[in-house]
């Protein structure tokens, strides 16, 4: 793993969650569910997300076989944030402006490690078998 493309994840990383909680506590104020929110959020933070962190901060090409990739690990965060809205703002009343943030800092470092996956795992195999 190269330690070099974590302040570019970090740029990326951010731009998403920014867009995430957007989308999370606008949705809230005007009366939409969290799970259509999140389910918005979620689409929208596949096409972008993994276009930019194949472009911008693992320089890979964008391939169909990635955004699948991509999507499946993207989709493993869903019910977790799902569930981590409905705990802090169902369960425990707490503000979305509160709960959102909070769900999305949980899910940082995860996101990192499946986007990792996700991206890279085809050209870290193909460089291995070069190699050989």
């Amino acid at each position: 793993m190269r330690f070099d493309r974590i302040p570019r994840y970090i740029v990326v990383g951010a731009l998403c969650a920014g867009l995430y909680n957007a989308i999370m506590i606008a949705g809230d104020a005007v009366g939409v569910s969290y799970v259509v929110s999140s389910v918005v959020a979620f689409v929208l933070n596949v096409l972008i997300g993994y276009t930019l962190h194949c472009l911008y901060t693992f320089t890979e090409k964008l391939s169909f076989r990635g955004l699948a990739r991509y999507t499946a690990a993207m989709l493993i965060t869903l019910p977790l944030s799902l569930g981590g809205v409905a705990l802090l703002h169902g369960v425990l009343r707490l503000p979305m402006w509160i709960a959102s943030p909070l769900v999305t800092a949980f899910l940082f470092c995860w996101n990192y490690v499946a986007t990792h996956w996700a991206v890279v795992t085809r050209v870290l195999g193909r460089k291995k078998r070069l190699a050989a």
